[in-house]
């Protein structure tokens, strides 16, 4: 039988929940499905703990404190200074959840007041970032890396506990001053709970030999992203330290659940 691979929207996320406990129907998921989407919407379709089982993790992607050149802060430091001196809150966009959330607890690490501009997606919030409409974005390295290489990007500081092999000159929050500011977005593989533990350990295997591969390690890191290698048992509980997180975010930036 060949197994099927279900990407984290909202029908295929229901629909997994729906599948036979057998190790055919894969899902391949990510942080909005399993830690987000809790903490921002009231009528769930399904729920990330009870429903699926985690399998191993894939990757992590940091989000990135992104200005346009010729914005005056060179660091963190000198952004939130301009940040408290400024009669309008600095304005920041979000073009997908993980840069939402990241800006919101980066704002509340910071002290600052900040406007959120939401987009639809993350070109378009680089855009206006470029144009001066908005003073920055927490940008995702796929998106931004070619900004960057241009020269049309900035990078102040990175959101994972470790600095980018890409951008080894740009420090993670934390360094910046900024203790417990850590959020990435993250890819990981779940089934359907209930699945046999003898086939959540042979789809363990197969997903671990192929993130610890040179081959996935080298893509990986041309789109700054890091390798995830864990097992179902470390998957989970980033998973449980990952949605309190997102309970935190929702509620220092005051999300009221849709």
């Amino acid at each position: 039988m060949r197994q099927h691979f279900a990407l984290a929207e909202p029908r295929f996320t229901a629909a997994v929940t729906q599948a036979d406990a057998d190790g055919y129907t894969v899902f391949v998921t990510t942080n909005s499905t399993q830690s987000a989407n809790v903490n921002l919407f009231s009528a769930m379709p399904y729920d990330p703990k009870a429903d699926f089982a985690p399998v191993a993790g894939i990757m992590t992607i940091p989000m990135m404190l992104s200005v346009r050149p010729d914005f005056p802060a060179k660091d963190v430091k000198e952004f939130i200074a301009i940040a408290k001196q400024r009669p309008k809150p600095v304005s920041f966009g979000s073009g997908n959840t993980s840069s939402r959330g990241a800006a919101e607890l980066f704002r509340s690490r910071a002290g600052i007041e900040m406007q959120h501009v939401p987009y639809r997606g993350m070109p378009q919030a680089l855009t206006d970032v470029l144009g001066g409409e908005i003073d920055c974005v927490f940008a995702d390295p796929a998106s931004a890396q070619g900004l960057i290489q241009d020269g049309r990007l900035r990078v102040l500081a990175v959101t994972s506990n470790e600095r980018l092999k890409g951008l080894p000159d740009v420090p993670t929050l934390a360094e910046a001053g900024l203790p417990k500011s850590e959020l990435t977005a993250w890819v990981g593989v779940f089934v359907r709970a209930g699945t046999p533990p003898d086939i959540v350990a042979k789809l363990r295997h197969l997903v671990l030999a192929f993130v610890s591969s040179a081959e996935t390690d080298a893509y990986l890191q041309s789109v700054g992203a890091k390798p995830f290698p864990a097992g179902p048992d470390e998957l989970g509980s980033f998973e449980d330290d990952d949605t309190r997180r997102w309970a935190e975010i929702a509620e220092i930036a005051k999300i009221e659940k849709k």
